[in-house]
This record gives C-alpha cells, sequence and structure tokens, in this order.
C-alpha cells in the first residue's frame, strides 16, 4: 500500500515538473517577437480562406435547407426581446389585476352595481374613472404600437436563406 502512495506520490511531483518546464517553453515563446509577428501574417493571409469557407458553408446551407450560424444568432435575439416584451405584457396585466381588488374580470360588487343600474338608468363614470380607465388603454396601446415598431425595425432572418 506504502509502494502505491509513493509512486502517486512521484508521479505527481514528476508531473508539476514537467507542467513548470512546459509553461516556461511557452513563456519564452510568447515572449519572441518574431514567431508572434510570423504567426499573426499567417493568421492574416488565412482570413480570405475562412471567409470563402463560411460563404460556401452558407451557400450549402441554403440547399441542405438548415439554419446558418448567423440565423441562429437571429433567433435568439429575438427570443430575448420577445421575452422582454411578455415580461413587460405581464407586468401591465398585474397592475391592471391589482386596479381591479385581484379579480381578473373586475370587482364583483362594481359589476353587480352596474347590471343593477342596467335595468333603469345608467349610471355616469366619474371623470376620475374615465381618465384613468383612457389612461390604462393609452398605456397598453402606446406598448403595442411600440413593440410592433420596434419589431418591424428588426433585421431579417437568414439574410438570403428563405427557406428556414
Amino acid at each position: 500500500m506504502a509502494g502505491k502512495s509513493n509512486f502517486y506520490k512521484g508521479l505527481k511531483l514528476l508531473g508539476a515538473q514537467k507542467e513548470q518546464q512546459l509553461n516556461g517553453k511557452i513563456q519564452n515563446l510568447l515572449n519572441n517577437r518574431e514567431l508572434i509577428e510570423a504567426i499573426s501574417d499567417n493568421a492574416q493571409m488565412q482570413i480570405p480562406r475562412i471567409n470563402r469557407m463560411q460563404e460556401a458553408s452558407e451557400r450549402m446551407s441554403i440547399i441542405m435547407n438548415s439554419p446558418t450560424k448567423k440565423d441562429v444568432v437571429s433567433v435568439a435575439k429575438l427570443v430575448i426581446q420577445l421575452e422582454e416584451k411578455i415580461d413587460r405584457l405581464e407586468e401591465l396585466v398585474s397592475i391592471l389585476v391589482e386596479d381591479r381588488g385581484g379579480n381578473v374580470r373586475g370587482n364583483s360588487s362594481v359589476r353587480n352595481k352596474r347590471n343593477a343600474f342596467s335595468s333603469g338608468s345608467k349610471k355616469k363614470k366619474t371623470s376620475w374613472e374615465s381618465n384613468e380607465i383612457d389612461g390604462r388603454k393609452k398605456r397598453i396601446s402606446d406598448f403595442i404600437n411600440t413593440s410592433l415598431l420596434s419589431s418591424s425595425q428588426l433585421p431579417e432572418l437568414g439574410q438570403g436563406n428563405s427557406n428556414v
């Protein structure tokens, strides 16, 4: 048992030494300005090839009717925007529910009073109630218009890939 323990300790020590040696060599290479410049020049020469490969990949995705990275990124952005809009709608709905006393269909006592008046003379809303209702309607209308306007300004999905 002690032999295995010594073996693993020795292996661990050897691994740590080799790691330090390797890190030292990497640091020396990173400090070599000529090597870094040569790698940078080589990378610059590869950029046109990479761009051609991306274009070929996009053309193939159109033929194969599969989404590209750009399509996925566009959809992800749209999903995030949609989640934000849903959150804002939920906030507006919760405000409306709170204003109605927690009853989604409205305050039942108010509704019963309205029903009682509907058989005879109609109860006239006060100017404050009317202004509050108009304000709510305007806020919701503005929110919907803003949402529609912002969604119409989004970039189109799959620029060039209408099959996705």
